[in-house]
């Protein structure tokens, strides 16, 4: 509960900094995911490639260099293991796939200031940062075997299963239409078990409106 009121506190504090925006824009987010999990006790985990998608709605300054936007994403995440050799020489991995609702609201630090020949935000490098939170509506798990696959799906309100919510903190950098991201996520994935936490990495396509 203590963690849920910093980042509500959070969120809040960066809604009322950017009253010197000068006008709303947005745009739609689409790219890849490379996601992992730190799972305390296990060395095997790797990344694992996905998608993203969804919208941004920015508070976008033309005379100042701070702004701010909120993002709704859905988000396929999770890790895979490294390959390895069972008890009957067949070689064995696992993944984990999660899908998330992701809800960051980030503080906009633009590197200069608007030009009268701007006409969007994406000539201006940009800094984007703040915190994250996460929304679990499911997953999978996957057990693949000489190359097949079975897998089996597991809902957020299953007893061991994932938590429904998630948080951390999101940090991304832009130019033009493409935006590099990484969340680190503070919060167990899991119920139960070791204590386990997202790392996801996506680069993004934006249209700028």
């Amino acid at each position: 509960m203590k963690h849920y009121c910093h980042i509500i506190l959070a969120m809040l504090l960066m809604a009322i900094i950017p009253a010197v925006a000068q006008r709303i824009g947005g745009g739609l987010m689409l790219g890849p995911v490379f996601s992992t999990m730190n799972i305390s006790g296990n060395d095997s985990t790797r990344f694992r490639p996905d998608f993203t998608g969804g919208v941004r709605i920015a508070l976008i300054p033309e005379h100042f260099i701070i702004g701010a936007e909120i993002d709704v994403l859905y988000s396929r995440q999770g890790t895979s293991s490294k390959k390895w050799v069972g008890e009957s020489h067949t070689t064995l991995r696992y993944l984990e796939k999660s899908h998330y609702i992701n809800v960051p609201l980030l503080l906009n630090i633009y590197f200069r200031k608007w030009n009268e020949d701007d006409e969007d935000e994406s000539k201006i490098p940009r800094l984007r940062i703040g915190p994250q939170i996460g929304f679990c509506i499911g997953g999978n798990e996957v057990k693949e075997v000489k190359g097949r696959r079975k897998q089996q799906f597991i809902t957020p309100w299953e007893k061991g299963s994932f938590n429904r919510i998630e948080y951390g903190l999101t940090a991304a950098l832009s130019y033009w239409f493409i935006e590099v991201r990484y969340t680190f996520g503070m919060a167990n994935v899991f119920k139960e078990g070791e204590k386990s936490t997202n790392h996801v990495i996506s680069v993004t396509w934006s249209d700028i409106w």
